[in-house]
């Protein structure tokens, strides 16, 4: 009868937030960068969860005929591809053609529904199923399938920890919500249910959303706190986080295509290379945009308008991280969310032969009917200039570097640029940012023993104000049946994992290691498996210093292929822009959207970042500080 009752509930809540809305590729974009096809393209207005099969076709005759077959691609196309922004294609043209030459081409990007897979995430064996999320009458309502995997224990929700983030920062907190029987209808109540081993039962959270509200938002996140009764009380803490979400509900999942505009390309060996390099140019019109002189103004939402131009054209521009598009006179427009006092905007623009130009623009955000000394306090407590006061003095950047090129056994092969790669990322930290020299470590091709025993001495020296980067570069490995990632380090034997790292090592040692900012960097096989979510990374614009404000534990990986080449271009293009960026302060996130799409043109790896499950993330993000000349 429970059982009956939690699927008419959920049977419910999708009738009722049904919609006429269908699903669409939107936004399709087709850029060529070398001799490399980037074909970009959205899909919107999916049920929550929709899988697709992505298929894209070339014609040279306007759409006549799709006679060109596309063999050599990678990234979001086939099977069980999410819906959602900025989804990405990479054609090497010349692996299929010996040219491409002509002004009538075109592509057709073709998304056939498939299954429908919900997302989930875990605290303390508590499994958590996000099974609907509709608007509804100036409301944004969620609701959760929540199953006990443990011993009977208490769960709480707590309503001020339930929060929907949309794709330009803005939060909203829930006011009201319900866990089972029991209701909260107020910011601080928190919702309590008792749960028997195995029992599941539906959480349902509500959230006054504003006038004009997008039908998609970044990321829907909540506190939960877990009470097991033995012989004392044992209240544990997590955090759950679902992101990129749809509120559309189409009534009927069905196949659609959309087709690009014609376009002149001129691809191939034989073609007479142009040698440019010279960066693109920018310019703001509205405001007008000074890198030299902030700009006052009063609103929170500034609407950026600009030109981009370049003799060759331009391959992209970011807007603090976040793609914009950008028409063929070079004009575009970009929204910002800024918070009161200083936002730095930072705009990067490539062109097609991969020059680039980097300018941050500062932007002073005064409210109105605010008194001159409730401004000064909000200036300097926002100012990103007060993070590197704040950083020196109260927590230190460490780091462990870890780069494995030699094995005892002679059955797992050498590698020649573990090391080499690890030495290159030490000069850069110890360079250009706030590392210093005496705590960084560096282990060159190291045991397990020694491994562990560093990772021991760190837990005891580092405290909650201090920032830690863990590297490794070496052979891993991932169990498919097992579900188990692995490090080898120098002592590893292929015939027994005995001094194998589990990932679950490693993350447990994150977790344990009480920093204020925690990021793994792997350049070696180790699967999707060790993030919190499906869906590990998505653009947004975001405040440097709200970013440093709340603790995180970050991981950014070259890949999840079983086999990463040992000359990295992961590693290549990380350390290339680490040199070259020109803000004072990056975040993780924006650096690896700034790198993401050069790494899939120029190798087979898709690399993923995001935060590492059960560690303790909780929104922040680890930020590199330049260092002062």
């Amino acid at each position: 009868m429970k059982k009956l009752r939690i699927i008419f509930a959920i049977t419910v809540l999708v009738c009722i937030s049904s919609n006429t809305f269908a699903q669409q590729i939107e936004n399709l974009r087709i850029k060529t960068l070398e001799d490399k096809i980037n074909i970009l393209y959205d899909i919107a207005h999916e049920k929550s969860g929709q899988l697709f099969e992505i298929k894209v076709l070339c014609s040279e005759d306007e759409g006549q005929n799709f006679n060109i077959e596309l063999n050599s691609v990678t990234g979001d196309y086939g099977s069980n591809i999410e819906g959602g922004k900025d989804k990405i294609i990479i054609w090497n043209v010349l692996k299929d053609k010996k040219n491409l030459k002509g002004e009538n081409y075109v592509f057709k990007i073709i998304a056939t529904p498939g299954i429908v897979q919900n997302q989930t995430d875990n605290v303390e064996a508590f499994h958590f199923e996000l099974v609907d999320c509709y608007k509804k009458d100036k409301q944004l309502i969620c609701a959760l399938k929540v199953t006990n995997k443990g011993a009977k224990r208490d769960l709480k929700m707590i309503n001020r920890l339930a929060r929907i983030y949309d794709f330009k920062g803005k939060k909203v907190e829930s006011h009201s919500s319900k866990l089972g029987t029991v209701r909260g209808d107020a910011r601080y109540a928190t919702p309590t249910l008792s749960f028997q081993p195995n029992k599941t039962d539906i959480a349902i959270f509500r959230f006054n959303i504003p006038e004009g509200f997008s039908n998609r938002i970044k990321m829907l996140e909540f506190g939960v706190e877990v009470l097991d009764i033995t012989y004392g009380l044992d209240l544990k803490t997590g955090n759950i986080q679902f992101k990129d979400i749809s509120f559309d509900k189409p009534q009927q999942s069905s196949k659609t295509e959309l087709i690009s505009q014609s376009m002149k390309l001129n691809i191939g060996p034989e073609i007479n290379r142009v040698v440019d390099i010279k960066p693109p140019k920018i310019s703001f019109s509205q405001p007008l945009l000074q890198m030299d002189k902030a700009v006052n103004v009063n609103n929170e939402e500034v609407i950026l308008k600009g030109n981009v131009s370049d003799e060759n054209g331009i391959f992209e521009l970011t807007v603090n991280g976040m793609y914009v598009n950008v028409k063929e006179t070079g004009e575009f427009e970009s929204d910002v969310y800024l918070i009161e006092g200083t936002n730095n905007i930072y705009v990067r623009a490539i062109d097609k032969f991969n020059n680039s130009i980097e300018e941050t623009y500062p932007i002073i955000y005064q409210a109105l009917n605010k008194t001159d000394q409730r401004q000064t306090s909000i200036n300097k407590n926002n100012d990103p200039s007060k993070l590197d006061e704040k950083s020196t003095k109260d927590g230190k950047y460490y780091a462990l570097l870890i780069g494995v090129s030699e094995y005892a056994d002679p059955e797992i092969m050498g590698l020649d640029q573990p090391v080499t790669d690890a030495g290159k990322l030490y000069n850069t930290l110890t360079t250009n940012y706030t590392f210093e020299k005496e705590n960084i470590t560096f282990l060159k091709s190291p045991t397990r023993e020694e491994i562990i025993s560093e990772l021991d001495r760190l837990n005891k020296l580092i405290t909650e104000d201090d920032n830690l980067l863990v590297f490794y570069a070496g052979h891993g490995y991932w169990d498919t049946k097992d579900e188990i990632g692995y490090w080898l380090p120098s002592d590893a034997r292929k015939a027994n994992t005995a001094n194998w790292i589990r990932n679950s090592t490693i993350r447990d040692y994150l977790r344990t290691v009480k920093t204020k900012h925690t990021l793994l960097i792997a350049d070696a096989c180790f699967s999707g498996g060790i993030f919190k979510t499906r869906k590990a990374f998505a653009n947004a614009p975001k405040s440097v210093q709200k970013l440093y404000e709340f603790p995180s534990r970050k991981a950014m990986t070259s890949g999840s292929l079983k086999e990463v080449p040992d000359k990295s271009v992961f590693m290549l293009y990380l350390n290339k822009r680490l040199q070259e960026n020109t803000q004072e302060f990056i975040s993780t996130e924006e650096l690896f959207s700034s790198f993401k799409i050069a790494v899939l043109n120029n190798g087979p790896n898709t690399p993923l970042y995001g935060e590492i499950k059960d560690t303790g993330d909780e929104g922040g993000d680890f930020i590199f500080i330049k260092r002062k000349n």
